[in-house]
């Protein structure tokens, strides 16, 4: 046998032991493959079901933002209720603190005018008191004189009880 059959023999037996070998690579990398195939599968799957469950979380931030919109729309309207309200009453407020000052100074007033009257009582009091006082010290006065004129009528009494009965003697 000729060389060049002898090469084609040997490349005949690698060629075939490398297709051997090859295709024993390659059913191995289709294994792998369908091993990475189910994988991706899987994965896909659980990528859909995170992509489903992302699209529920959307849609309930999506819900959410409406609410706190909402929310907070009542929120500015409430607090423009509030600050009617508290405008309203820091109105009556400044409005009842002109009334009390008005009626402070209307109260002052008479209290003023009741004050001055009450010491022009106190005066005319005062006066009458010492008024008073000097009529006593008269009546005093008149008393002693009372006393000393009764004393003397009582002698003079006496002395005519006694006239009379030297008379009664005398004519007797």
């Amino acid at each position: 046998m000729d060389a060049q059959q002898i090469a084609e023999k040997v490349r005949d037996l690698i060629v075939g032991s490398i297709k051997e070998e090859f295709k024993e690579f390659k059913a191995e990398v289709r294994g792998q493959l369908e091993g990475f195939k189910l994988a991706i599968e899987t994965m896909n799957k659980r990528l859909d079901g995170v992509e489903s469950r992302l699209g529920s979380v959307e849609s309930r931030l999506g819900c959410i933002e409406n609410d706190v919109r909402a929310l907070n729309l009542r929120i500015d309207e409430t607090n423009k209720k509030i600050d009617g309200v508290r405008d309203e009453l820091t109105a009556r407020i400044d409005e009842t603190n002109k009334k009390i000052d008005t009626i402070y100074l209307e109260l002052s007033k008479r209290l003023d005018e009741t004050n001055a009257r009450i010491d022009e009582t106190n005066a005319r009091i005062d006066e009458t008191n010492r008024r008073i006082d000097r009529v006593i010290e008269e009546l005093a006065g008149v008393r002693v004189e009372l006393k000393e004129l009764k004393t003397r009528q009582e002698l003079i009494e006496d002395l005519t009880r006694r006239v009379r009965k030297l008379e009664d003697k005398v004519f007797a």
